[in-house]
């Protein structure tokens, strides 16, 4: 099963939250990173490169949302690399690019549940969600909404 970010969802469903609480490089490595926060909750940390110059991104760990912190200031329209910040494992995903915009793809694996790709593009909104196993995934259901915490 494959989930679309908000903009690409039915607007007269209800909204579906998808909230990341594993992501690990290809090599295993834990991506999640307890120290910087977003919406109080653990952040995606990744290494990113862009025009020779290199530091950490904090992605936000709710899908469909593009908050981030980043320490270095990349145009939109640019393609970045990402790496894992503890191994240097490449995140791109070699087996596709963006159906979107034909850029690179990153992929987080989230260890039992699924994968996350998402293009490399800054400004570019396409990411998918396949879910392998909805075992260890919980749900809350409130007025108007449904989160997934996977």
């Amino acid at each position: 099963m494959e989930m679309r970010s908000r903009s690409q969802m039915n607007v007269n469903a209800h909204p579906k939250i998808v909230d990341i609480q594993t992501a690990h490089c290809p090599e295993g490595c834990d991506l999640m990173c307890d120290e910087v926060k977003i919406r109080d909750m653990k952040s995606i940390r990744v290494q990113v490169r862009w025009n020779n110059q290199e530091g950490l991104i904090y992605l936000d760990p709710e899908f469909g949302s593009y908050d981030h912190i980043s320490q270095i200031k990349i145009p939109t329209g640019e393609v970045v690399e990402f790496f894992c910040p503890e191994c240097g494992a490449s995140l791109q995903n070699e087996e596709n690019t963006c159906s979107s915009c034909s850029s690179p793809t990153f992929r987080f694996d989230l260890p039992g549940e699924g994968q996350i790709t998402g293009c490399l593009k800054k400004g570019c909104f396409e990411h998918t969600l396949k879910i392998e196993s909805f075992e260890s995934m919980q749900m809350e259901i409130d007025e108007g909404f449904v989160r997934v915490i996977m």
